[in-house]
């Protein structure tokens, strides 16, 4: 489906500078969860806890003269947090950025990308089309939230949202597959 919309494939590293997310992220809870530690050279390194701030960084080189583009991804992230049911502190993200100039038009596209994903899956779900985001990096913490009720206090399957480079999303594939699960059984047994 990512394919079809024009997006090309990223591949993104595991390991990835700590000073990225900071810049990124500003004063949110994932600089505390990051699992950060110095590299043989003593800089200081992470493991990438989220993909969005990686594209911000690396516009220019993934453009490559282009005006837009779009991109998906498959990446490990990993945080530092108490593990509970849909919450790992390693987890698979799957994602997709449109890099543009105009954020409310990567902002549309992103989101009717992710529903139509969700749709072609058959999951049920609830979006908050006016979600605030809270990493810095989002313009006005302008972005989107979509829910699946059955996964309870963790039932966030994918955020999203606008920013300066374009729009994007990502999902918890973990999260994902666990809501997709609990409603196969609710259909076989309702």
């Amino acid at each position: 489906m990512f394919i079809d919309a024009g997006a090309e494939e990223a591949i993104l590293p595991a390991l990835w500078l700590q000073d990225t997310f900071i810049a990124k992220t500003g004063g949110s809870e994932i600089i505390g969860q990051m699992w950060a530690f110095p590299d043989k050279k003593g800089r200081p390194c992470c493991l990438i806890p989220e993909a969005t701030a990686l594209f911000q960084e690396r516009k220019r080189e993934l453009l490559a003269g282009r005006h837009e583009a779009g991109f998906f991804y498959i990446a490990r992230c990993y945080r530092y947090e108490r593990p509970q049911a849909g919450r790992y502190r390693e987890f698979t993200q799957l994602g997709f950025e449109y890099l543009c100039p105009d954020p409310a038009d990567a902002l549309g596209r992103s989101r009717q990308l992710c529903l139509a994903f969700l749709d072609s899956l058959g999951l049920r779900y609830q979006l908050d089309g006016a979600a605030k985001r809270g990493l810095s990096y989002y313009l006005d913490g302008e972005g989107f939230e979509v829910r699946a009720p059955e996964l309870g206090a963790q039932k966030q399957v994918v955020g999203g949202g606008a920013y300066r480079e374009g729009a994007g999303f990502g999902i918890g594939l973990e999260r994902l597959a666990l809501a997709l699960s609990i409603q196969a059984g609710q259909q076989e047994t309702g």
